[in-house]
């Protein structure tokens, strides 16, 4: 006798149908950016009708809001685990941008970008926030740990306060999310580079620059052991 299948309780359906909505405006919103989607593309996307959709969230900025939050807190959980490692600047900065590269695939400053620019000012003024504590602060304390350590310059001494450097970073890892490696040929030809070596790539521009250290100076611009004065 063939069992008929149990059908699942409402709430179940609700919450598995607010998943799939949360993950389709991820992929689309993180891809496309907040003016280019629809609440139709959206609706369409996740096998809704418009109304329906609106059951869930009141509009498109209020369904960005919750997707933006959900998102942030992911990365933050990462970040800040990765920011509290027993390893030198260098290294951890390195886990940032391969943790970026290889486990999001979205340019963080697309969203930046909408946060700024495309939300009413109570969502842009809250997403602001959760932005700053999020991504910024995190890796900013990293910065910081390397200008307490004398490793970084800090302004007065031509180099930079955490947070712009946060920003410069992040920066740098939004150009290899949203260009391809063929068009930047960061590798010489023939060779081929992953994250790890991209990442590598980055943060050592970033600290060291693309110029030689003068002979007799380390990279960090302090004279080296022996060297003349």
């Amino acid at each position: 006798m063939e069992r008929k299948q149990r059908k699942r309780p409402a709430h179940e359906e609700s919450e598995e149908t607010l998943r799939t909505i949360m993950r389709v405006a991820q992929r689309l919103f993180m891809e496309y950016g907040y003016r280019a989607v629809t609440t139709r593309q959206l609706a369409e996307a996740c096998g809704l009708t418009q109304p329906a959709l609106y059951h869930y969230f009141a509009d498109k900025q209020d369904l960005y809001l919750a997707m933006a939050q959900e998102e942030i807190a992911r990365l933050r959980t990462a970040l800040e685990r990765i920011a509290r490692r027993d390893e030198g600047v260098q290294e951890r900065l390195e886990h940032v941008a391969l943790y970026l590269l290889s486990s999001t695939r979205h340019d963080h400053g697309l969203m930046l970008h909408d946060i700024r620019y495309e939300l009413a000012a109570e969502a842009r003024a809250t997403l602001n926030e959760v932005f700053q504590a999020g991504l910024i602060r995190p890796i900013a304390s990293i910065f910081e740990d390397g200008l307490r350590q004398g490793l970084l310059r800090d302004r007065q001494h031509d180099g930079s306060d955490p947070i712009t450097a946060t920003y410069l970073f992040m920066s740098m890892i939004s150009q290899f999310l949203t260009r391809s490696r063929d068009t930047l040929h960061p590798w010489p030809e023939g060779q081929q580079g992953g994250d790890a070596e991209t990442a590598h790539l980055i943060v050592n521009t970033l600290l060291h620059g693309l110029v030689r250290p003068i002979q007799g100076q380390r990279k960090d611009g302090a004279q080296a052991s022996g060297a003349p004065t």
